[in-house]
């Protein structure tokens, strides 16, 4: 069933639902160790937060578990993060209303887009915590600021002549910055550095574009 559209009016303040949102992104801090249970958690949580007036239906879902109760749609929306598509959530009729759904368009819309952005979250998460095991284990040493803006373009995607362009430096001297960059976070290949950043604390997947958050203060060049 296609979704109406989201920017229909409704009698219904939006903040009256902040604490769902909330609880919700909480839940998602919780369960950041228990990423195989994630999927599960967030469905249970949904129903939980919504008393029922919401579903969050994950393809994945283990078909062989209990079949859940009997669910009325009245209408769904995609639950999907940037490229990714995840599942749906469904939305129950209103008992007084039988023609409008339980739950305001906007906060549906809303509730949707957050359990996409918690899935994705959690699966870049995941994805990267498993390659970041194959690393050797070491203490990063402290980077100076230009190896700290060198190691924010390189975790962005850039390459070294559009690092060298961006900090006015000449290509070999970015060449020269990535070396000490390995060697200070113990990785043998470049391609490696956003890795041990993300695992030294020195970079996250949530950060901003343009921000690399640095655990401890560096020392000028």
């Amino acid at each position: 069933m296609l979704a109406p559209n989201v920017n229909e009016t409704t009698s219904t303040s939006l903040q009256e639902f902040t604490q769902m949102i909330v609880e919700l992104l909480n839940l998602g801090q919780k369960v950041y160790q228990q990423i195989h249970l994630v999927g599960e958690d967030i469905c249970q949580e949904v129903i939980r937060a919504t008393q029922g007036n919401a579903r969050l239906v994950l393809p994945y879902q283990d078909s062989s578990a209990e079949q859940p109760v009997p669910f009325t749609i009245s209408v769904s929306f995609p639950v999907q993060f940037r490229h990714r598509t995840y599942g749906r959530m469904d939305i129950a009729p209103d008992p007084d209303r039988p023609g409008s759904p339980a739950l305001p368009l906007p906060v549906a819309q809303l509730l949707a887009n957050t359990c996409g952005s918690l899935l994705y979250s959690l699966e870049l998460t995941a994805f990267i915590e498993g390659q970041c095991q194959r690393l050797d284990a070491q203490v990063p040493e402290r980077l100076t600021k230009r190896e700290r803006d060198v190691l924010e373009l390189i975790c962005q995607g850039c390459n070294q002549s559009a690092i060298a362009t961006q900090l006015h430096i000449a290509p070999a001297t970015v060449d020269t910055y990535r070396k000490r960059i390995c060697e200070k976070l113990g990785v043998h290949s470049e391609r490696d550095i956003p890795l041990a950043a993300y695992r030294a604390g020195l970079f996250s997947i949530l950060d901003e574009p343009g921000t690399v958050s640095i655990a401890s203060p560096a020392r000028e060049d």
